[in-house]
């Protein structure tokens, strides 16, 4: 007794110290407790405080598989180094997997110029030196166009031309350039190889040949000197459309006189000008009295290109037309078929001109295209092997003209290095790149000493301010690629995170009062035991303590638990399970000591559901307890079996339950993860509770006046077993009636479909709230602002209809990072989707959208609904990542199944030998994927009325259904294992029913502690997570309605159909 006295004693300290160490910071002030304890605070995810996350893909093809470690770890440090200068307040930057992918997130809460930080984050910035080529390399076209082709067959493959040539563009630095069209252009403008590969091409074709770049086309080359292009492209037809090019066009015939010194006159013409101009009057007054137009040119006309086609020209005349402009004006003057012109005076000579054909409103095929180059032309220049690696600092200084340029000082090695390369390119020139981009290439005039160098270039201050801020921060080694962005307002983050926490408090309170009701005393201690529970919780999420005394605090829990866990009634390799979880548990929570949780809406969830899960072991004692004192046990022997026979259960229902949020951390978004891992948390915190906490709480009633009132424990004195229902009696029924529940959801997916959300498709999604009164914004309001801002903003460059030799322009002062989007249509703003959200709000979701058009949809929405108006969300994904989530999805259900049926066919191989533990674990797998059908078929349902969509949040709820079902299911099991290790001839039906008779009442209590709690969170909480906790509400009763009513029948038949079939032999 004195024991447990000092164990309560014990209990009660250390539940007042997290009392205050969990108090609010006003509260720990007045009680002047030390920094130590009110320096912790809890962090709060963007979706509680407000910013933006940036999530950037890093290229690692190039990367050889043994090093892509290392530079996504160079690349995460050189991300840091630039983030840490932005001056943005406890950024969180990591690592996460997405698919086979490597992305480095970005978290930057309460960033003020989020465009600034982009260019800042994702520059490849490298600096490099490179020297002049003796010779061009004869072999370099040939290999460049083979890896054009490479690259053709990759994008022809995935149908995906976006990402290949972003990636492209990223690995092969003014070798390959991806351009798509900002606007539509006329077919016939394109280049000429283009413009005859469009011929055979329609909307959303990819040419499936490279086309050489025509003798048109010009580019800047590496020296910054204008050069005929060389090179092949491939490209893609995005859109296509008719349109009006000229309000008039006319097909003309002509006869030109031409005379001695007139511009392309032939040697042959002797006349003057005079006599030209009368030969051109003669022939004008022979047309006029009859003569055929067609024979007088062939006779007269000195235009050697129509005078045998009787001075037909081929192409028409119109205002964009390659004709001198009086030419045009004088053809464009003729008004009918047959019309002649006066003579026309040009500086080819004088034309009589005749219309042979007379259109209006030409219209005229425009494209917009996605097109990625291959530059063949041959590199100038040699790497040295002196880069940005070899540098320690760069400044800003200004020559004798203040003009500025940025100096660079090279460590020893590259000091070396330069000195060797200045040594031998003496009186001749040094080329400097930086992102790619040629900047300069002085001339050598003598060996340079002393490891320091500059580069100077046509620089404002700010660029060179610029230049040396991102060569101090470091050359990312990959390329990385915005693939994704998500921002949240604060406004819209602090009230989800006040209704989550009301409604979570709520539904605890109900959750108290109904163990209270329904267990009495040891309902009341399992009160105290879960606030203690809530409590070491929250400690758990805010606490920094240092690594040492974390490691010494969890080295106490390791070695209280593994002694339990040895002194355990269990098999040696149940023990061996639970002692490589005392381990994992070792430096588990040695880490949620030393790091303090994000925590997000999702992970809000995940505590509030972990805390209404937490019940669950409790319950499984109680029940247990209850049986033992109905058969006449005290209340002492009562807690020992209670604890010990629940124990089996307790111990792989939440094994089961970890291996689910090791999944969904392992595979899981970082908002998944931090679900993950707060559910994680609270379940090995709840048993710890549950098995310690309560167990010492009951012990202090033992001999007391308390402990023997059976009524405080449930129990009435005398009363009678519970009669046995007959549940396989009646299991058809329900074996039939779920099948016709899947049936309809297959059915209705079949029929509505699924309706994908951003995160599996890419898109974007925008949420305002509209502040001014005076003026009510409706949905109908809303879309015809947006359909108009969708067509001004289509419209804002105009389409020329110029032909002129096409010039790439030189790259700009830095190589930004590439922003993946989809880009297979125009903005489509008529089309989107316009949902109301709360009191004057309205979420927008639409096709993928850029930053910058997205900040031109806001300032004009602003100017014609509301200047007040406030933008509580923006998201942004590219539809790769969209791609990748799918598959990340599929898989993790996948692995999820697998897991579970392995764990429970190992844990319940110690079973009679005519029921095979691989029934155990196969049915289960069944029964889970009967609670995932019946799921998605309501959710498919109620999408087609709704506004839902699957996302990642979805797939994260049915996850957790498959935990919490097979948790169900694993306790019923547990039950029928006891009894067929007991009397394994009993007929299995028998034990069936009574096993699932015993759990009932366990299985109920247990769901209806969660449901409760995430009642409460559907009716009171934020509606951002709304059908997240929706469909954990429903999917839970689905999970118990069939641990009890599918999985266990499906054993028993299966059973009895292996011993029919061994009998029938």
């Amino acid at each position: 007794m004195k024991r447990t006295v000092w164990q309560i004693a014990i209990i009660i300290l250390f539940a007042v110290f997290l009392g205050l160490y969990n108090a609010p910071l006003n509260i720990q002030k007045a009680l002047r407790l030390p920094d130590s304890i009110t320096k912790d605070k809890i962090h709060l995810g963007l979706d509680l405080q407000g910013g933006s996350q940036l999530d950037y893909k890093v290229d690692l093809r190039k990367v050889p598989a043994k090093d892509q470690v290392a530079i996504v770890d160079g690349v995460l440090q050189v991300i840091t180094k630039r983030v840490n200068g932005l001056g943005v307040s406890e950024p969180s930057i990591y690592t996460s997997n997405v698919g086979d992918e490597q992305h480095i997130i970005v978290e930057l809460a309460g960033i003020k110029d989020l465009e600034e930080a982009k260019k800042v984050v994702g520059k490849t910035i490298q600096l490099e030196f490179k020297e002049q080529k003796e010779k061009a390399d004869p072999q370099e076209v040939e290999r460049m166009k083979e890896y054009a082709q490479n690259v053709l067959k990759n994008i022809l493959k995935k149908n995906d031309i976006t990402l290949a040539g972003k990636e492209e563009e990223q690995n092969n630095i003014g070798k390959v350039k991806y351009e798509l069209d900002p606007e539509f252009s006329f077919a016939n403008d394109q280049p000429k190889n283009i413009a005859a590969a469009l011929k055979d091409m329609k909307k959303g074709d990819i040419y499936k040949k490279l086309i050489d770049a025509s003798d048109d086309e010009y580019a800047v080359n590496q020296s910054g000197q204008l050069s005929k292009k060389e090179g092949v492209y491939a490209i893609k037809l995005v859109d296509e459309q008719e349109t009006v090019r000229f309000d008039k066009q006319v097909y003309v015939s002509h006869i030109l006189l031409s005379y001695k010194g007139a511009q392309k006159a032939d040697e042959k013409v002797t006349r003057t000008q005079t006599d030209a101009f009368q030969a051109a009057k003669d022939v004008l007054a022979k047309i006029k009295a009859g003569e055929d137009f067609s024979t007088l040119a062939k006779t007269y006309s000195d235009d050697p290109g129509s005078k045998n086609l009787g001075g037909v020209l081929s192409a028409p005349v119109n205002k964009s037309a390659q004709y001198v402009q009086v030419f045009k004006d004088a053809s464009l003057a003729l008004k009918a078929e047959g019309d002649i012109s006066e003579i026309t005076s040009s500086e080819f000579g004088y034309h009589i001109i005749k219309a042979t054909k007379i259109e209006t409103d030409v219209k005229e095929r425009q494209v917009k295209l996605e097109k990625v180059f291959f530059s063949t032309a041959a590199d100038m220049w040699r790497t040295t092997g002196l880069d940005g690696s070899h540098f320690t600092h760069a400044d800003v200084n200004f020559d004798q003209l203040y003009q500025p340029y940025v100096s660079i000082q090279f460590n020893a090695e590259g000091a070396k290095l330069f000195e060797e390369i200045t040594g031998r390119n003496i009186e001749k020139p040094l080329a400097i790149f930086v992102g790619g981009e040629f900047i300069s290439s002085p001339t050598v005039k003598n060996k340079i000493s002393g490891g320091s160098a500059q580069i100077s270039g046509k620089f404002t201050v700010e660029d060179a301010n610029n230049l040396a801020r991102d060569l101090n921060t470091g050359a990312i080694p990959a390329p990385v690629l915005l693939v994704g962005q998500h921002t949240i307002g604060s406004t819209i983050g602090q009230e989800a995170l006040t209704k989550s926490v009301k409604a979570g408090l709520l539904g605890l309170l109900i959750v108290a009062i109904f163990m209270i009701i329904y267990y009495r005393l040891p309902g009341l201690l399992a009160v105290g035991a879960l606030s203690l529970y809530s409590l070491i919780l929250i400690f758990l999420i805010k606490s920094e303590i240092n690594l040492i005394i974390a490691f010494l605090f969890s080295a106490i829990i390791f070695v209280a638990v593994t002694y339990k866990l040895l002194k355990a009634n269990e098999p040696a390799l149940e023990k061996v399970l639970s002692f490589l979880l005392a381990c994992f548990l070792l430096f588990f929570v040695a880490f949620l000591l030393r790091t303090p949780v994000t925590l997000t809406l999702a992970g809000v969830a995940g505590v509030i559901l972990s805390i209404g899960m937490a019940v669950d072991a409790n319950i499984l004692i109680f029940e247990r307890m209850k049986e033992e004192l109905r058969s006449g046990k005290t209340l002492a022997a009562a807690v020992e079996a209670g604890f010990d026979r629940a124990w089996s259960s307790i111990r792989d229902s939440n094994y089961s339950s970890l291996l689910t949020c090791a999944i969904l951390f392992y595979l899981g978004s970082s908002i998944v993860k931090g679900f993950a891992f707060n559910l994680a948390a609270g379940i090995i915190v709840s048993m710890f509770t549950a098995i310690t906490i309560t167990k010492t709480l009951l012990k202090a009633f033992i001999g007391t006046k308390y402990g023997q009132n059976l009524w405080l424990f449930g129990v009435k004195q005398g009363a009678k077993e519970r009669p046995i229902i007959k549940f396989m009696s009646r299991s058809k029924i329900f074996l039939g009636a779920s099948a016709t529940m899947i049936t309809l959801g297959v059915i209705a997916t079949l029929i509505f479909g699924f309706k994908p959300g951003l995160d599996f498709t890419g898109g974007t999604l925008m949420e305002f709230k509209f502040v001014n009164k005076d003026k009510v914004v409706t949905t109908e309001t809303l879309k015809t602002a947006l359909t108009e801002i969708g067509t001004e903003l289509n419209k804002a460059v105009p389409t020329t209809a110029t032909k002129t030799p096409t010039i790439s322009p030189a790259a700009d002062k830095t190589t930004q990072s590439t922003e993946l989007s989809s880009t297979e249509e125009k903005l489509d703003l008529e089309n989107a989707q316009i949902i109301s959200s709360g009191e004057d709000g309205f979420i927008i979701k639409t096709k993928y959208i850029s930053n910058e058009t997205h900040d031109k949809i806001v300032t004009e929405l602003k100017t014609k609904l509301d200047k007040n108006m406030e933008e509580l969300r923006f998201t942004t994904i590219g539809a790769v990542v969209g791609g990748s989530m799918q598959n990340k999805a599929i898989w993790a259900v996948i692995a999820t199944c697998l897991m579970i049926m392995l764990y429970l066919a190992f844990t319940f191989r110690k079973i009679p030998k005519h029921v095979n533990p691989w029934r155990f674990g196969i049915a289960a797998i069944i029964a889970l994927v009967h609670d995932i059908w019946i799921t998605i078929g309501i959710f498919v349902i109620i999408g087609y009325f709704t506004n839902f969509e699957i996302d990642i949040l979805f797939i994260t709820a049915l996850l957790t259904i498959l935990g919490f079902s097979v948790h169900d299911t694993i306790v019923v099991f547990d039950r029928l294992r006891e009894h067929l290790r007991i009397d394994e001839k009993e007929d299995i039906e028998t034990i069936a029913d009574i096993s699932m008779t015993q759990t009932l009442s366990r299985s109920i209590n247990t769901s209806l502690t969660a449901v409760l709690t995430l009642t409460a969170m559907l009716i009171f909480g934020s509606s951002s997570i709304f059908y997240f906790i929706l469909t954990l509400d429903l999917g839970i009763i689905v999970g118990t309605y069939s641990s009890i009513f599918i999985a266990t029948p499906i054993v028993v038949y299966w059973t009895k159909w292996a011993q029919n079939k061994k009998a029938a032999k």
